[in-house]
């Protein structure tokens, strides 16, 4: 098929029946136009390619499928603003910086100026190595052994794990 006034006529002939099937799937007007106009576009794409005697059938396939995928695609949006939805905001770290700092006189240099850098700066690993001339590897690995030292240090392992943050808060 290579007219341009047979593609006319196809569409003529078969818009109407295609947007009936893809209003039912959907039963949605403008949803229904939107997936029409994408099989007729894709009619268009692979006009060259179809024989006359396919197009009722192979319409009707590309609409059923397209419309499979709105829903498919509406689905995981929705399930998608859900967990949004659900997902808390993030809150304040329970403990300054500089104190958590200052409980650890174990950290070496090094580790205080990863550890800022990282949660205070709000630096990436590689934001970090550029500025302090290390490896991505020895900042990840730096960083590392400051997180434990620090948990180490928050609670003690003849400490429960039900203690409280206010019994390692400094007094003020």
């Amino acid at each position: 098929m290579t007219s341009i006034d047979g593609f006319d006529d196809v569409y003529r002939l078969h818009a109407g029946a295609v947007f009936r099937i893809c209003l039912r799937a959907v039963s949605r007007r403008e949803i229904a136009e939107e997936i029409t106009s994408e099989v007729f576009m894709a009619l268009h794409q692979n006009w060259t390619k179809l024989e006359p005697e396919q197009l009722p059938a192979w319409l009707f396939t590309v609409a059923k499928r397209r419309t499979a995928d709105f829903w498919r695609h509406h689905y995981v949006e929705e399930r998608w603003v859900v967990e949004q939805v659900e997902e808390t905001t993030w809150q304040e770290p329970e403990f300054d910086l500089a104190v958590l700092l200052a409980r650890c006189p174990n950290l070496k240099p090094i580790h205080r100026v990863c550890l800022t850098l990282r949660f205070a700066q709000g630096m990436s690993r590689g934001e970090i190595a550029q500025q302090t001339n290390l490896s991505e590897l020895q900042v990840k690995g730096h960083l590392q052994y400051a997180l434990q030292l620090l948990r180490e240090q928050m609670v003690p392992p003849s400490r429960s794990t039900a203690a409280t943050a206010e019994e390692f808060l400094p007094d003020a």
